[in-house]
């Protein structure tokens, strides 16, 4: 995936789900570069004399800095990363971009959902916390009152959604490869 924008291709995977729309999001490619060079002699055209008198032969040389071109920022920009070949601006602007389009199928998602009458929570915390023991005793306790169903996202495994899934709910599994959560 890439870091820059949150783009990847083939590490996603769905599974678990059979009657259901189904909608292509487009990715795009980039290429990484680092857009300058560092191509610069220091030819100072020393000299050497060897004879006998009394006086000095040295001289100085004035260097004045040479300035590369581009600000390294080492991720310490407004975009707090560093993608070779992006200024800081463009990378937020990229950011701020997928993150309007993501609140747009959001946006979607919850008319969609407000339209069917479906409540929707989202559980998000750090692994381990407790998230699928919570929502598995409250898939138990409620399963004879109401109609659930889960959507599980997960770096690798289905181990969640195998759990939800024993409850007697529906359960669909989205592994996110390295993506650590879903999005809209």
């Amino acid at each position: 995936m890439c870091t820059v924008c949150g783009c990847g291709e083939g590490e996603t995977r769905i599974e678990g789900h059979s009657d259901h729309d189904h909608h292509d999001h487009d990715h795009h490619q980039h290429g990484h570069h680092h857009g300058h060079d560092h191509d610069h002699a220091h030819d100072h055209g020393h000299h050497q004399h060897r004879h006998d008198h009394d006086h000095p032969h040295d001289h100085d040389h004035d260097h004045a800095p040479h300035v590369h071109g581009d600000d390294h920022d080492y991720g310490q920009g407004p975009a707090r990363a560093h993608a070779p070949g992006l200024s800081q601006s463009r990378m937020v602007q990229i950011e701020q971009d997928i993150l309007g389009k993501n609140d747009a199928y959001a946006a979607a998602n919850r008319g969609r959902l407000v339209q069917q009458g479906i409540l929707a929570l989202n559980l998000v915390s750090s692994p381990g916390s407790g998230k699928t023991s919570l929502l598995t005793r409250t898939l138990t306790d409620l399963r004879d009152e109401l109609s659930l169903a889960v959507i599980e996202g997960d770096q690798q495994t289905s181990n969640d959604a195998d759990r939800i899934r024993a409850t007697g709910a529906r359960a669909i599994q989205i592994n996110t490869g390295k993506g650590c959560h879903l999005d809209a």
